[in-house]
């Protein structure tokens, strides 16, 4: 059994590195989202550290999701809606919500700031959301559960800095309004 968890963890790995780039309709440079159709999401994700850096947003209504391996600072094109979190990259496996998922809003035509992600902060620092390894099954065709807690996630509000940056590297995009929608459990 200790074999088929290492190689369905190998699988994920590769899986998960072959699939780390912002697919192309999400950059920048989109051909398929605009402001015209979409968001603009403004985030981070500090020192993935031992869990990875893979993270997944699933739009509630609909259930499309979108994934990629961000490296720090991130932006992306997104449709409008609301999101979760749906999964958290690990070398052992894709980590889910252990309570609620974290959770954000996305408006057509703005730039979304979602918040600086850190991994592992401190229980004493009131975590955002708490994720655990999921639980798949063998060849993971069952549905996925999350068993226990692994790491507390914290989301650090740092809109002014993090946009202006931002605004600085691409100024095309400085008359698009500014909205928070910084991550949470709400």
């Amino acid at each position: 059994m200790n074999k088929v968890s290492q190689l369905c963890a190998i699988g994920v790995t590769a899986l998960m590195s072959a699939c780390s780039a912002l697919p192309p309709e999400m950059a920048l440079d989109s051909k398929v989202y605009s402001a015209e159709n979409a968001g603009l999401v403004l985030g981070s994700l500090i020192e993935g550290g031992p869990y990875g850096t893979w993270i997944s947003f699933r739009e509630v209504n609909t259930g499309k999701t979108y994934g990629w391996g961000p490296k720090d600072y991130y932006s992306a094109w997104m449709p409008a809606g609301t999101y979760e979190v749906s999964d958290l990259g690990s070398p052992r496996g894709l980590m889910g919500a252990y309570s609620k998922p974290l959770r954000f809003t996305v408006t057509n035509g703005q730039i979304n700031y979602l918040g600086e992600m850190t991994y592992d902060c401190p229980l004493a620092v009131h975590p955002a959301a708490i994720y655990g390894v999921k639980n798949c099954g063998i060849l993971a065709l069952a549905t996925c559960s999350v068993d226990y807690p692994s790491i507390a996630v914290c989301v650090a509000d740092r809109q002014e800095q993090s946009v202006r940056t931002f605004v600085k590297q691409h100024p095309q995009y400085s008359k698009l309004p500014v909205t928070s929608s910084v991550m949470s459990t709400r």
